[in-house]
């Protein structure tokens, strides 16, 4: 049991960090919201650009949601996981 546990960690973190990670890539090269606040900003009262702030804004938005997301399942549950696996390990057999 303790080495499926640890498996399992191993595999939510590694899961947890990769997707953190290629989020995070594609939010350094996210330059559609930059545009769009800009031009939002320039233009506040026009629908036509606040609907594509809108639109930027919850695809940049979310993308940091899934960086964060990504960060703290992954290091929290399988570390946790990881974490049983070895006390369950260390404990002596019935």
């Amino acid at each position: 049991m303790s080495r499926w546990l640890r498996a399992l960690g191993a595999l939510i973190l590694m899961t947890g960090l990769t997707t953190a990670g290629v989020a995070g890539w594609h939010l350094t090269r996210d330059t559609a919201f930059a545009e769009a606040a800009a031009a939002y900003a320039r233009h506040p009262d026009h629908p036509l650009f606040g609907a594509d702030y809108y639109r930027a804004a919850a695809w940049h938005y979310g993308l940091v949601a899934l960086v964060v997301g990504g960060l703290m399942t992954g290091l929290i549950a399988g570390n946790v996981l990881l974490g049983l696996g070895e006390v369950l390990r260390r404990l002596p057999p019935r």
